[in-house]
């Protein structure tokens, strides 16, 4: 069985010294976005991995496709268009590790996932999906929505990383309003301590899960340093961040999000976890994320089960 992870691959390219975006002199090149690095995480765990998304004819889709290959994520769903362009984005990080972002994404290939590219899936092997919100406009919309839609009837777990990016939307009243729009489809969803006023109109985690998130199985609320709360089934697990030299966040919460599901595939019943498996899902994901962020990069920090256990241990 294999995870299928819909949306975005991009180029990120990390600040080579601290500082703000105009005052950085040279970036480097690594792959990224916020779904392909669960498909890359879950391929990692052991999973058969998809990544469906659309790539422009250019050098850059080249290198992501490659690095795709390289951490075995399957191409299948990958679509090259030579009529738009890889998306790209610059990363800058503060002495804490933690970043601003400034993209290349508006008309790029993101966001031309099309119909007829979901009607070439198999769905008879996919036992979970995961998307997030940066793609779910333009054309990608429509795709993202055919496919969670097939995905319900067949029962397939579908996972939801809000991971707002406000300065790729025309307005913030559409994208909440787009956002809501697919989250009736949604059994896992990831949201950060950041994110939840604008996701629910509160601050307090409490009242969105009696509200907005009351029908989603899986609430992974993620608060950076401070840890993580998971909540399913009236279960709650509160996790800590172990103390860790932090180079680069890049793509952490993608890797909590990722190892999360890779761990709770393997549950025999996803829908009654005992309190004692979810505290094992959360402290896994809590733990994989944190110790990728003591290497640069997204993708290049990800971790086989094997390695996590030899890092973990040292």
């Amino acid at each position: 069985m294999a995870v299928l992870c819909i949306g975005e691959m991009l180029i990120d390219f990390i600040g080579s010294e601290k500082g703000t975006i105009d005052k950085v002199s040279s970036f480097k090149k690594e792959a990224g976005g916020c779904v392909a690095n669960v498909a890359c995480v879950a391929s990692k765990l052991g999973h058969k991995s998809y990544l469906l998304t659309s790539l422009g004819q250019d050098g850059f889709g080249d290198f992501l496709e490659n690095v795709l290959i390289n951490e075995n994520v399957d191409c299948s769903y990958v679509t090259r268009k030579a009529d738009t362009f890889t998306p790209l984005a610059f990363v800058a990080l503060d002495e804490t590790g933690d970043r601003t972002f400034s993209f290349y994404f508006k008309g790029s290939s993101a966001l031309r996932i099309s119909k007829a590219d979901v009607e070439k899936v198999n769905f008879d092997e996919i036992e979970a999906i995961h998307f997030a919100s940066i793609a779910i406009q333009e054309e990608s919309k429509e795709s993202h929505l055919l496919l969670l839609q097939e995905a319900k009837k067949r029962g397939i777990l579908v996972s939801f990383d809000v991971n707002l990016r406000f300065n790729l939307w025309d307005s913030k009243e559409i994208y909440l309003e787009t956002i809501k729009e697919f989250l009736p489809y949604v059994d896992i969803i990831k949201v950060a301590d950041n994110e939840l006023e604008f996701l629910t109109g509160t601050t307090d985690i409490e009242e969105a899960l009696a509200s907005d998130l009351a029908h989603i199985k899986y609430v992974l609320y993620t608060k950076g340093g401070e840890g993580a709360e998971v909540y399913n089934n009236g279960n709650v697990v509160i996790t800590e961040v172990p103390n860790v030299n932090v180079k680069d966040t890049t793509g952490a919460g993608d890797a909590f999000a990722g190892s999360f599901i890779s761990k709770v595939l393997r549950v025999d019943d996803i829908d009654n976890v005992s309190a004692e498996q979810l505290s094992e899902l959360a402290h896994f994901a809590t733990n994989y994320a944190t110790l990728t962020t003591t290497a640069t990069g997204a993708i290049s920090s990800y971790m086989t089960e094997e390695e996590f256990i030899a890092k973990i241990n040292k």
